[in-house]
C-alpha cells in the first residue's frame, strides 16, 4: 500500500476491483435535495450578492455622506450594531444547517435579503445629524448641516487661491464627523427604550431561531393547542393594561410593544380553527352559545386593544390575518363576504369617528383645505401632516429611475421616513427600479409563504402558515401603498424593511414558525416515502451519470 493511501478518505486497504470510480456532488444527490438539506445555489448567490451590497453601501455611506452632511451622536454604534446584525443572519444559517433544517430555505433566506437590501438606507437616516432631532434643535441641526454641506464642498471643488477669495482670512474648522460618532447617544428615551432600539436589530435572527425550535417539535404545538388559554389570558391582559394605560400616547416610551403579542394571537387562532373548523364551516352551527364565545374570545377581543389606541393600521393587520386563516381553515366562501362587510363598517366608521383617520383620508384626497376655517393650532397641525405627505411625494419624484444612491438624496427631509415613508426613502437612494426591486422582492417571500401553508394538510399548520403571511403581507403593502399616497393610511411598520424593533422581533419569531412547520412536512414526507410499499412496474437499466 503506498503512502499516499493513508490519506484517501473512504479508500479501504488492499487491492482495489477494476472499473471506473465515479464520485457525485451532493447537489446532484436526489435524496438530499428532497430532504432539504442542500442549500439552492440560487439562493446562495442572492445571499453573496446582497451581502456583498450591504456591506458597501455602508462603507459608501461613512466615507462619502458623513465627511459631507456629519453624523448624529452614537452614529459609531449603530455602524457596529450593522456589522454584529449580518453576522448574526449568517450565525443563524449556520445553526439551522447545523440543526439539520430540510424545510424551505427560501423561507429563512428571502428575509435576510430584504433587510440586506433595506438596512443601508435605515442606516443613512438614522446617523443623519438632523432627522431624529425635534423642535428647535431640528432647526439648529439642518443649519449646522447645510454649512457643513457648503464648506466642504468648497475644500473638495474649490482652488487654493479661490478659496482664500471665499474666506477672506482663516478658512472655518470643519468637525471631524467620526469624533461626534463616537460619542454617546443621548436622547429624552430612557436606557431601556434605547437599549430596545439597538438590541433588536441583531437579537432578530435569534427570535428567528427560537420559532423555529419550538415549532418543528410537535409536542410543543400539540401543548399549544390543547391548553391555549394558558399563554393566550395573560398576553391578552398585558395587552389590555398598556392600551388602557397609555390610550393617548399610543405608545410605550416611544415603542409599540404589542407588535410582540401578534405572533401569539395568531398561534391562538390557528389552535382554534383546527379544532373547530368542521362546525365552522356550517352556518348552523356557528350560532351555538359556545362557538360564538370562542370566536369573540380568540378572534375578536385581540382587537379591541388597538381600536381603543386608535391604531387602525394594527387592527386591520389582525383583524385581515384572522379573517384569512379562518377562510383557509373552513373553506368556505361566505365567511370571506361576511368579514370583508365587517371589515368595511369599520373602516367606515374609523374614517368618520376617528379624527386622525379623517385627517389622513382628507389629506390624501383633498390636501388644500380652505385654511381661513381653521383656527392658527388648527392650522399649524394641517400644515405639518400635509409637509410629511409632499415630502414623501418629493422623495419619490428626486430619486427618479435609477436613484441618487447610497445614501445620496434628501430622503431624511420627510418625517417618519424610516416608518411610514420607507418605500419612498429607498426610491430616493435606488429610484423606481430599486423600489419596484423590493417590492417584487417582498412579493416572493409572501408567495413562499402561502405556498408553504398550501403544501400543509393539517388544518393547524395550514392556517398558521397564512396568518404568518397574513401578518407579514399585510403590513408592507399598507405602508407601501400609504407611502405612495395609493391608500389614505400610515402609522404600520414593515418587516424586515423598515424601522421598528418590535415588528422585527415579532416578525422574525413567526417567520421561524413557519420554516419550523416546512421542516416538520419535510420529514414527514421523507419518512412516508422511505414507508411506502415499492411501486411494481418495469425499470430502466443502467446508470445515469450527471
Amino acid at each position: 500500500m503506498a503512502l499516499r493511501d493513508l490519506f484517501r478518505r473512504g479508500r479501504p486497504a488492499g487491492p482495489q476491483p477494476e472499473g471506473v470510480t465515479v464520485r457525485l456532488k451532493p447537489h446532484n444527490l436526489p435524496s438530499e435535495r428532497r430532504a432539504g438539506r442542500v442549500f439552492p445555489g440560487f439562493l446562495w448567490w442572492g445571499l453573496l450578492l446582497a451581502s456583498a451590497f450591504y456591506v458597501a453601501a455602508h462603507f459608501s455611506i461613512v466615507t462619502g455622506v458623513w465627511p459631507q452632511h456629519g453624523t448624529s451622536p452614537g452614529a459609531g454604534g449603530t455602524f457596529i450594531r450593522d456589522g454584529v446584525a449580518l453576522a448574526a443572519w449568517f450565525a443563524v444559517l449556520v445553526a439551522l444547517r447545523g440543526l439539520g433544517y430540510r424545510g424551505s430555505w427560501a423561507l429563512v433566506v428571502l428575509p435576510i435579503l430584504i433587510f440586506s437590501i433595506t438596512r443601508p438606507t435605515q442606516f443613512q437616516l438614522f446617523t443623519d445629524p438632523a432627522y431624529q432631532a425635534t423642535g428647535s434643535a431640528r432647526a439648529r441641526a439642518n443649519d449646522l448641516k447645510a454649512t457643513r454641506a457648503r464648506l466642504t464642498s468648497i475644500e473638495r471643488a474649490y482652488s487654493e487661491e479661490r478659496r482664500a477669495v471665499v474666506y477672506q482670512g482663516t478658512p472655518p474648522e470643519i468637525p471631524d464627523p467620526f469624533a461626534r460618532a463616537e460619542e454617546r447617544e443621548l436622547r429624552s428615551r430612557g436606557f431601556f427604550a434605547r437599549s430596545a432600539a439597538h438590541f433588536s436589530v441583531f437579537v432578530a435572527p435569534f427570535a428567528l431561531l427560537v420559532g423555529f425550535l419550538l415549532s418543528r417539535e410537535p409536542g410543543v404545538m400539540r401543548w399549544v393547542r390543547n391548553r391555549r388559554l394558558i399563554p393566550f389570558v395573560p398576553t391578552l391582559g398585558i395587552f389590555f393594561v398598556l392600551t388602557i394605560g397609555f390610550t393617548e400616547l399610543g405608545k410605550v416610551g416611544r415603542m409599540t410593544p404589542w407588535e410582540l403579542f401578534l405572533p401569539i394571537f395568531i398561534v391562538i387562532w390557528a389552535a382554534t380553527l383546527a379544532e373547530d373548523a368542521y362546525n365552522l364551516a356550517r352556518p348552523g352551527a356557528v350560532i351555538e352559545g359556545r362557538r360564538l364565545l370562542n370566536l369573540f374570545l380568540y378572534g375578536a377581543a385581540p382587537v379591541i386593544p388597538f381600536l381603543i389606541i386608535r391604531e387602525l393600521g394594527l387592527s386591520i393587520v389582525l383583524a385581515g390575518s384572522m379573517a384569512a386563516m379562518l377562510l383557509v381553515g373552513t373553506r368556505r366562501g361566505w365567511w370571506a363576504g361576511l368579514m370583508l362587510v365587517v371589515w368595511a363598517a369599520l373602516v367606515f366608521a374609523a374614517f368618520n369617528v376617528d379624527e386622525r383617520s379623517a385627517t389622513r383620508l382628507e389629506l390624501a384626497y383633498d390636501p388644500y383645505k380652505d385654511v381661513s376655517q381653521m383656527t392658527e393650532p388648527q392650522q399649524e397641525a394641517w400644515a405639518a401632516k400635509l409637509h410629511q405627505m409632499k415630502l414623501f411625494d418629493a422623495n419619490v419624484i428626486e430619486g427618479g429611475l435609477l436613484g441618487e444612491g447610497p445614501g445620496r438624496g434628501h430622503a431624511e427631509t420627510a418625517p417618519n421616513a424610516a416608518d411610514d415613508g420607507f418605500i419612498t426613502a429607498i426610491a430616493t437612494h435606488w429610484g423606481w427600479a430599486g423600489a419596484v426591486s423590493l417590492v417584487l422582492l417582498y412579493t416572493l417571500f409572501i408567495v413562499q409563504l402561502l405556498s408553504a401553508a398550501a403544501r400543509e394538510s393539517g388544518a393547524f399548520e395550514r392556517t398558521l402558515v397564512t396568518g404568518v403571511a397574513m401578518l407579514i403581507g399585510i403590513p408592507f403593502w399598507l405602508a407601501t401603498l400609504g407611502g405612495i399616497r395609493l391608500i389614505p393610511l400610515t402609522g404600520v411598520a414593515t418587516a424586515f424593511a423598515a424601522h421598528g424593533g418590535a415588528k422585527l422581533l415579532a416578525s422574525a419569531f413567526a417567520v421561524g414558525l413557519a420554516a419550523g412547520v416546512s421542516h416538520r412536512r419535510a420529514r414527514e414526507d421523507i419518512m412516508d416515502e422511505a414507508l411506502a410499499p415499492p411501486v411494481a412496474g418495469p425499470h430502466a437499466t443502467g446508470i445515469r451519470i450527471r
